[in-house]
């Protein structure tokens, strides 16, 4: 018998879901997946296509690419104004950095050099301990950031001045909570009433948007209790969302060994096959 048999583990993703759905299936586990975060892209891009007017004016020595959607995003953008080959030449003559597997699958799909990725769990604390032996006094960074902040953001912005660079950031889009929130609200329920066995957090901003719409609900201290039961595991997929779970005051019970969705999958499974089947 597979080791999420008997299992409901709740689950906040909204691009994935399909596939995470798909990973706990296979362990004959029950899958709740309730989209907890959008990112949604900017209304208005002209700020990415000046960014990549300056990116093609091979103003920067470095690029870095935090995430796979803002990276493809920035590749679209070129794309619909004309900039494509010239931001493909730029990149061709800088460094180029990829924080992850996302931005640097779609790199790669574009057939662009990668010149660094940080070791697992491929944070910016990773790549802010490389960047102490490179020499980047007076250079100009070009840095795709994310939908939001993180206190691992911050420590990067910070450390990245303390070096003595120069930053242009753009972000092609933001983090906003869904349209609707009542499936996330029905999640809450499930985890307060003890119909889920697990709750798999994949990034910060799931975590706090949870919080944000049980805040919303007066539920936001029963939803902590619930989460803090012995019963229940939370699981962090990576040091960031591990971070943003505990600033909820939630334990986190589960980081996999690698950063990836179907490493978290695999260790819940494990946890759960050491506790035995419900009811034992």
């Amino acid at each position: 018998m597979s080791n999420l048999s008997g299992r409901t583990i709740a689950l906040l993703e909204a691009r994935r879901s399909q596939e995470v759905e798909h990973l706990v299936r296979l362990q004959n586990g029950t899958p709740l997946v309730v989209p907890a975060l959008r990112e949604v892209p900017v209304a208005d891009d002209e700020p990415l296509r000046r960014w990549l007017e300056r990116l093609a004016d091979r103003r920067f020595d470095l690029v870095i690419f935090l995430t796979g959607v803002g990276c493809q995003a920035l590749l679209s953008c070129a794309d619909r104004h004309g900039l494509s080959a010239r931001a493909q030449d730029a990149l061709a003559n800088a460094r180029v950095v990829a924080r992850g597997p996302k931005p640097v699958k779609v790199l790669r799909d574009h057939g662009i050099r990668i010149d660094f990725v940080p070791p697992e769990p491929n944070t910016t604390d990773e790549l802010l301990e490389a960047f102490a032996d490179w020499e980047l006094r007076g250079k100009c960074i070009g840095l795709q950031v994310y939908g939001g902040t993180t206190p691992f953001l911050e420590r990067f912005r910070l450390g990245l001045a303390e070096m003595g660079v120069t930053v242009d950031e753009v972000a092609p889009y933001r983090w906003e909570g869904p349209a609707e929130t009542t499936g996330v609200e029905t999640l809450i329920a499930a985890c307060t009433e003890g119909r889920v066995d697990a709750l798999a957090i994949l990034s910060s901003s799931q975590i706090n948007n949870l919080f944000a719409i049980a805040e919303a609900c007066n539920r936001s201290e029963e939803l902590r209790e619930a989460l803090n039961s012995p019963r229940m595991v939370i699981a962090a997929v990576g040091p960031v969302a591990a971070d943003a779970v505990r600033s909820q005051g939630v334990k986190v019970d589960l980081e996999p060994e690698h950063p990836k969705m179907g490493h978290l999958i695999m260790a819940l499974g494990d946890v759960f096959a050491a506790r035995g089947q419900p009811g034992q």
